[in-house]
């Protein structure tokens, strides 16, 4: 028996070790959790724990890593074992939301833009649906990313993944925008927020209130698809499409344009603020 807990012992000092060179390493903490409690070091296996939960989010084991957290979830008395525990659920919660949404897109047609172009009516509840869900799948991404470059706070982030999953979809045309949502909720962010986003994606702002849409530029694009999407083609030039957007990041979303413009496109980042009136206006106008 001495000799078994002598070899524990040094097995234990190894891959102590083995964290001090490699920090963050799966094996050495999985080993460490285990080794701990069978040597009845309580607050070592609950530090180790902790650190395993941060590696298996980063390794993007969710599984394990709410198998994890439910071992976490036994130190209720110690804060950063409950940060840990939210730390998973919020990041399982995310992948979860953004799986069904996912699914959703593919499950209701990803060609919903091309039939709207083509001819659908556009006041259909399956096109609008399908635009619908597409686009808060993309916004969900976005948001995502602002969590991760931190942007924005992990909370604000939170608040409007929650309104883009909690709002229903309709039949009718309802613009579905992070940005926009973050500009509602919290207004004195939205600059800061824009200037990050611009100097990231490199795509130029456009202060698209000194621009009066032509109507030749405003017809290239159906109009389900410039109210879901958040999209504004605003002038002509050489034949060539001026668009403002209100995510830089979304290349999907701009393959969509350049194939129903049926022409080059140059896009640019708009305040939402000051999009839309100019939402409003096409969409009583045309």
């Amino acid at each position: 028996m001495a000799e078994t807990d002598q070899k524990i012992q040094e097995a234990i000092g190894f891959f102590e070790q083995m964290l001090l060179s490699m920090p963050g390493d799966r094996t050495s903490l999985e080993f460490l959790a285990v080794a701990y409690e069978q040597t009845g070091q309580a607050d070592k296996r609950r530090d180790c724990l902790i650190k395993l939960a941060e590696t298996l989010l980063i390794e993007k084991d969710y599984d394990n890593a709410q198998i994890i957290a439910g071992h976490l979830s036994a130190f209720a008395d110690y804060p950063p074992a409950q940060a840990a525990v939210a730390r998973v659920f919020e990041e399982v919660q995310g992948q979860i939301l953004k799986s069904q949404f996912r699914k959703d897109v593919e499950d209701m047609g990803a060609g919903a833009a091309r039939d709207v172009a083509e001819g659908a009516p556009q006041d259909s509840g399956l096109a609008v649906h399908a635009l619908s869900r597409s686009a808060a799948a993309a916004e969900m991404d976005l948001v995502w990313l602002w969590k991760e470059r931190d942007y924005l706070p992990k909370e604000m982030c939170m608040d409007v993944l929650h309104v883009l999953t909690d709002r229903p979809v309709t039949d009718t045309p309802m613009l579905i925008s992070a940005l926009a949502l973050l500009d509602e909720q919290h207004p004195e962010m939205t600059d800061a927020l824009m200037e990050s986003m611009q100097k990231d994606s490199e795509m130029p702002a456009i202060p698209i209130e000194l621009f009066e849409p032509s109507p030749a530029a405003a017809r290239i694009l159906p109009t389900v698809f410039v109210q879901v999407k958040g999209v504004v083609s605003f002038a002509l030039v050489s034949g060539e499409a001026l668009v403002a957007v209100l995510n830089p990041f979304n290349k999907a979303l701009f393959d969509e344009i350049i194939e129903l413009a049926g022409r080059p496109c140059h896009f640019f980042l708009a305040h939402p603020r000051t999009m839309a009136p100019v939402f409003e206006k096409l969409t009583t106008t045309l």
